[in-house]
């Protein structure tokens, strides 16, 4: 994916996906690779967890890794003129 990032690089780019509705690409320490969106950022059991759109509520330490996903697609398709 990319090079290695600091735990403040990583709650920029989840910040930014929360604030911004665009999903990211989340590597886990485990090897799994997903994309989503994030709903928000929260502390549980005393540890920063991450919500996500369509994936469990992840430890922000399992985060190996995270760049921004697929730009959304715009078109003119559908719109009348």
């Amino acid at each position: 994916m990319g090079q290695s990032l600091d735990v403040g690089d990583v709650i920029d780019m989840l910040e930014e996906s929360a604030m911004m509705k665009r999903p990211v690409v989340v590597k886990l320490s485990d090897g799994r690779i997903f994309e989503d969106r994030v709903q928000e950022i929260v502390k549980w059991h005393g540890e920063d967890h991450v919500v996500f759109h369509d994936h469990e509520l992840t430890p922000l330490g399992a985060i190996s890794d995270i760049q921004r996903g697929r730009p959304p697609e715009y078109t003119y398709a559908g719109k009348r003129v």
